[in-house]
């Protein structure tokens, strides 16, 4: 209420009330109001603003609509306030932008197109010599790395961050970013590192209040420990979680916290109390989709069918089930909002009529073109055959550069790939290595395997494949996996297919 009392003295329309204003936005945001803060920005918004404060006010109303969870709308507000800052050639705006984008992609699930905004943002600000946003832009990569599981880019990453954060002498997001770092080596399974990292960190972050993120490092400690099936001692960090709970003043509920709480009651055999912790968790989530939703359901599911609750397991996959077919109405959302974006739906009827014209033309020289081949062919056909009547022996022989044996190529590549991640748990970064016939390169400080990326997809498989190294690949992966592998037996297959087609080439 101060803020709007200063409001009402400052002169109307000037920059004092506009930044007043917005703070007044930031408090309402704050105080969880947002449909007032909202009122606020649509003031504004009435007013003959400026394009740096229109692109100001629609940003925040982007980041109303994405705390509201309603994404698409949230890329409405960015993507216009993205549109002011291109045409004002604003490289900083421009920047800030790309980040916001990345962050609703990063919610929708869309984690490719996050990442690719997010390099954007790292790049302009780098550009701009902006340490404070590369290393938040840096972080933000970091966790989108570590949801695709490409956990050695999300290890440089939290690194690099760490180490911007430290020259700018905050220690605070210093030690946020190691804690991040802390937990890629807990997905990495490399439990001891991770222990000792998180650790240490708990001190210095509880003499600096970072209550926040004190409870977050209790919480992986505690996953540590019931990743070494130690239940005290996860039960000992779980009571110093909820004690540091309480010093933060926030009325939401601790979603993770229910998770691994629940685990801990699983591994103790008290699967009543999981359940009830479970469906407490989903209760509060509000039925978003999430990777953490994820886990929720899956871990219910599990806990009923341990315990022969089959009719409320079932209950529970029909919940899932409900929430997978709102993320694809959410997902065809996303199409329609990018198409709106690229203008297909806003073509004239001339210009149709004009289409229709170029189509026409071009199947008509297209169709002679078709039955000119067809005729030839018949002719070359007829002269394959020799005196007795047989056909050319390498008449139907596949050859290399034939389009199916390129599908075959990339359907080895991606189904090799497929089978080391899901089995082994490693990146492609370390098949690349382990394989010893691809590239690795370093840039911008991570490691990249472009060259063996480009094997993943017909559209940028080189024009002469090194099927050599495919069939390298896909055998280094069939010896390292394990013989009862699911996917092994069709990846054999594949691999014999392709080394036919490369003998007969000779």
């Amino acid at each position: 209420m101060t803020c709007k009392r200063v409001i009402q003295t400052l002169p109307p329309k000037g920059i004092s009330a506009f930044k007043a204003s917005l703070e007044l936005v930031e408090l309402y945001r704050k105080a969880g109001d947002l449909k007032l803060a909202n009122q606020v920005l649509d003031t504004l918004l009435e007013q003959d603003l400026k394009s740096p404060q229109k692109y100001s006010v629609i940003r925040q109303k982007g980041i109303n609509a994405y705390r509201q969870r309603n994404y698409i709308q949230a890329l409405e507000y960015f993507h216009e306030a993205q549109l002011i800052a291109e045409q004002q050639d604003d490289l900083r705006l421009i920047g800030k932008s790309a980040n916001d984008l990345a962050n609703v992609y990063q919610a929708l699930g869309d984690l490719d197109t996050a990442l690719t905004l997010f390099l954007r943002s790292y790049q302009l600000a780098k550009q701009l010599n902006d340490t404070h946003r590369q290393a938040i832009t840096l972080n933000n990569l970091g966790n989108v790395s570590r949801d695709i599981n490409q956990l050695d880019d999300a290890i440089l990453s939290f690194r690099q961050a760490h180490v911007l954060h430290q020259q700018a002498g905050d220690i605070t997001k210093a030690n946020h970013s190691l804690l991040s770092l802390g937990e890629v080596f807990l997905k990495k399974r490399q439990l001891e590192k991770a222990q000792t990292l998180i650790h240490d960190l708990v001190a210095p972050l509880n003499e600096s209040g970072a209550h926040a993120q004190v409870s977050r490092a209790y919480l992986l400690l505690a996953e540590i420990a019931i990743a070494q099936n130690n239940t005290e001692q996860a039960a000992h960090w779980l009571n110093a979680q909820k004690r540091t709970r309480q010093l933060i003043q926030s009325s939401n509920i601790d979603q993770r916290a229910l998770l691994i709480e629940a685990k801990l009651k699983q591994l103790e055999g008290e699967h009543d109390a999981a359940q009830v912790i479970l469906k407490q968790g989903l209760s509060a989530h509000n039925q978003q989709n999430s990777q953490l939703t994820e886990l929720f359901y899956i871990a219910l599911i599990q806990s009923q069918q341990q315990t022969e609750r089959y009719r409320d397991a079932i209950d529970t996959l029909q919940n899932y089930n409900n929430m997978l077919k709102s993320s694809r109405s959410q997902s065809e959302s996303l199409y329609q909002f990018r198409l709106k974006k690229a203008n297909v739906f806003n073509t004239t009827t001339a210009s149709q009529n004009h289409y229709w014209f170029i189509a026409f033309v071009c199947f008509a020289f297209f169709g002679g073109v078709l039955i000119t081949v067809v005729y030839f062919k018949s002719k070359t056909v007829k002269l394959s055959f020799s005196g007795d009547g047989e056909v050319a022996s390498n008449e139907n022989i596949a050859h290399l550069d034939d389009y199916q044996s390129r599908v075959l190529m990339v359907e080895i590549m991606t189904l090799a790939l497929n089978i080391w991640e899901h089995s082994s748990g490693r990146t492609r970064i370390e098949l690349a290595e382990q394989s010893k016939v691809w590239k690795v390169n370093i840039d911008d400080g991570r490691l990249r395997v472009r060259t063996f990326e480009r094997y993943l997809s017909t559209k940028t498989l080189p024009k002469k494949p090194r099927w050599r190294n495919i069939i390298s690949t896909a055998n280094h992966v069939i010896e390292q996996c394990d013989t009862d592998y699911p996917q092994l037996k069709e990846l054999q297959n594949k691999v014999s297919k392709l080394e036919k087609i490369a003998l007969n080439c000779g």
